[in-house]
C-alpha cells in the first residue's frame, strides 16, 4: 500500500482523532483479507484502494486511483450509480448483492457492496466503499438448496408425505403430507400438533409410539379436514434439525392396500360360502337323486317307457354332477389362483387306457385309438390327469363326426411326456385358437348341451397346475389337434 497515498488521505483527519501511533493498525485494517476497500470523493472517484480491491478488479491500485466506479465495473454501472447517489445524500449502504459478468463466456461473479457516507466538518466528503466477493458462499448456497431440492423430490416420490416434528409440534412438512390430509399449503401445519391430524380413536397409541421413538413402521388413520379417516403407514427416525434432536417421519397412504385386504377378506368369504353351499348343498340332494334312481334300475320291474324316464334321470343326475364338479373347480382356479395339485408316481399310459375304456363304453360306435411310444412315467396329480384326458377326449368326440376315430397318442422324452388328441372334422369355428381355454365357451370346444363350457379351460388350468404347456392346432382337413405336454417332475403340491 504506498503509504504517502494514506497520509494524504488522512492529514485532514485532527490528530486528536486519529492518533499518530493508531494509524499502522486502521491501515492494516483497512488492508484485511477478503475485504475490498475504496475511499471515494464526492465526484465519485476512487482515492484510494486496498490490496483486496485492487485485486478483485485485477488491476494495480495505480492505475485505479482517479477512476469513476462506473469505469472500473461498466457492467454493474446503473447499479452503483444509484447507490453511490443515496450513500453521497448521507444514507448508509449496507450488503447489497451484485452479479458482474465480466465478459461472454465467464462465469458471474457474485459481490455483495456496501457504502458508507463520510464527513469532515459537516460537509460531505465522499463514500468509503467495501467490497466482498461472495462468489464460492453463493455457488456453495445455491448447490445447498440444489441438493435439498433434490432431497425433497426424492422424499416426494418414496412417500406420499412427510413432516419433522420437536416432541409432537410440526416445524417442517411437504406439499404432499398437506394435500393428504386436506390443507392448501405446509405452513398451515407448522406450529401445531401433529396429533391434531390423527384420528381420536388412534391418539392414545400415536402419542406412545412418538414418546417412545419408535423405529419400526406402524399404521394409524389420518384424519382429513373433511372429517374422513385416511389409513396410513408412518416410519419416523431421529434427526438432527439447526442443532437439535427432531424426528423425521415418512408417511404412506395405505388406503388401496386396505381396500385390497378387504376385497381378499370377503373374496375369501364368498369362496368358502360359495363351495360350501355348492359342495355339501347340493350334493346332498343330488346323491339323493342317484341312489333312488339306481334302486329304481335295479329293483326292476319297470315297463318300457318307466325304464327309459329313469334312465333319463340317471342320466340327467351324472350330467348335474359333472357340472357340479366343473364349477368347483372353477371357482377354486378363479378364487384361488389356481388349482391344487398333488403328484405321485403315475403310468400316463395306464391313465389313458382306463379313460378311453370308459369312454368306448358310452360311446360304443366311436373308434378311440391309443398309441403309446416311450416311456410315460412320472409324478403327477393321478386323478387331475384323468380329467384332462377325458375332457379332451370328450370335446374331440363332441366335435368330431360321427364313425370318424379319436386318436390319442402318447410320446414320452427325455424331460417330459407329450399327449396328443386327434379329431377329424371341420375347423374350430374361431379366430383364434387360444380363446378356447377360456371359461364359459360353448362355441368351439369346452362344452356342449352337457357343460359348462368350462372343460377346456380346467384343461388348462390341470396343465399350468403340473408346470407344463397345452396348445391347439386346427384346420381342414387335418382336423383338429389337442397337445399337452408335461415335465415328468412336477412342482411342490399347492396348499390351496
Amino acid at each position: 500500500m504506498p503509504q504517502s497515498v494514506f497520509h494524504r488521505l488522512s492529514g485532514g483527519i485532527p490528530p486528536a482523532a486519529v492518533p499518530e501511533e493508531a494509524r499502522p493498525f486502521l491501515g492494516a485494517l483497512m488492508n484485511a483479507p477478503g475485504w475490498g476497500v475504496a475511499l471515494l470523493d464526492p465526484e465519485p472517484r476512487l482515492v484510494w484502494v486496498n490490496d483486496a480491491l485492487a485485486s478483485l478488479c485485477e488491476l494495480p491500485p495505480s492505475v485505479l486511483v482517479g477512476r469513476r466506479p462506473s469505469e472500473v465495473w461498466p457492467s454493474l454501472a446503473p447499479a452503483l450509480s444509484s447507490l453511490l447517489s443515496r450513500a453521497l445524500a448521507g444514507e448508509q449502504v449496507n450488503d447489497v448483492p451484485l452479479t458482474e459478468v465480466l465478459g461472454p463466456g465467464d462465469a458471474p461473479r457474485h459481490l455483495s457492496v456496501s457504502m458508507v457516507p463520510a464527513a469532515h466538518g459537516g460537509v460531505p466528503a465522499g463514500v468509503v466503499l467495501v467490497v466482498r466477493d461472495d462468489t464460492e458462499r453463493t455457488l456453495a448456497e445455491a448447490a445447498l438448496r440444489e441438493r435439498e431440492e433434490h432431497m425433497r423430490s426424492i422424499a416426494d416420490i418414496s412417500c406420499d408425505g412427510y413432516f419433522i416434528h420437536d416432541r409432537g409440534v410440526c416445524v417442517d412438512a411437504n406439499r404432499a403430507l398437506a394435500h393428504l390430509i386436506g390443507m392448501t399449503e405446509p405452513a398451515e401445519l407448522l406450529g401445531r400438533n401433529v396429533l391434531e391430524w390423527v384420528a381420536p380413536e388412534f391418539r392414545a397409541s400415536a402419542r406412545e409410539v412418538m414418546e417412545r421413538e419408535v423405529e419400526a413402521p406402524y399404521e394409524v388413520a389420518a384424519l382429513h379436514r373433511d372429517g374422513r379417516r385416511i389409513p396410513v403407514e408412518v416410519l419416523a427416525r431421529t434427526v438432527t434439525l439447526q442443532g437439535r434432536p427432531v424426528r423425521l417421519a415418512a408417511v404412506w397412504d395405505v388406503s388401496s392396500r386396505k381396500a385390497s385386504e378387504e376385497r381378499t377378506a370377503r373374496t375369501e368369504h364368498f369362496r368358502d360360502q360359495f363351495l360350501g353351499v355348492v359342495g355339501n348343498d347340493l350334493r346332498a340332494p343330488l346323491q339323493a337323486i342317484q341312489l333312488g334312481t339306481g334302486a329304481l334300475q335295479r329293483v326292476g320291474g319297470l315297463d318300457d317307457s318307466q325304464g327309459r324316464l329313469v334312465r333319463h334321470v340317471a342320466h340327467a343326475a351324472r350330467r348335474l354332477e359333472r357340472m357340479i364338479h366343473e364349477l368347483l373347480d372353477f371357482t377354486r382356479a378363479r378364487l384361488a389362483g389356481g388349482l391344487a395339485v398333488h403328484p405321485v408316481p403315475t403310468e400316463m399310459e395306464h391313465v389313458v387306457e382306463r379313460v378311453a375304456d370308459e369312454r368306448r363304453r358310452s360311446h360304443p360306435g366311436r373308434i378311440l385309438e391309443v398309441v403309446t411310444r416311450g416311456d410315460t412315467r412320472g409324478h403327477w396329480d393321478e386323478d387331475r390327469v384323468a380329467q384332462l384326458v377325458d375332457n379332451l377326449l370328450g370335446n374331440a368326440l363332441r366335435l368330431g363326426p360321427e364313425g370318424t376315430p379319436v386318436g390319442l397318442k402318447l410320446a414320452g422324452t427325455v424331460d417330459g411326456v407329450t399327449l396328443q388328441v386327434h379329431h377329424e372334422g371341420p375347423p374350430l369355428p374361431v379366430d383364434d385358437p387360444a380363446t378356447l381355454f377360456e371359461p364359459f365357451r360353448r362355441d368351439g370346444g369346452g362344452g356342449g348341451a352337457d357343460g359348462l363350457g368350462l372343460s377346456l379351460y380346467l384343461s388348462r388350468q390341470i396343465v399350468l397346475a403340473h408346470a407344463g404347456r397345452i396348445s391347439v392346432e386346427s384346420g381342414s382337413p387335418a382336423g383338429t389337434r389337442f397337445t399337452v405336454w408335461l415335465p415328468r417332475e412336477s412342482p411342490t403340491p399347492l396348499g390351496r
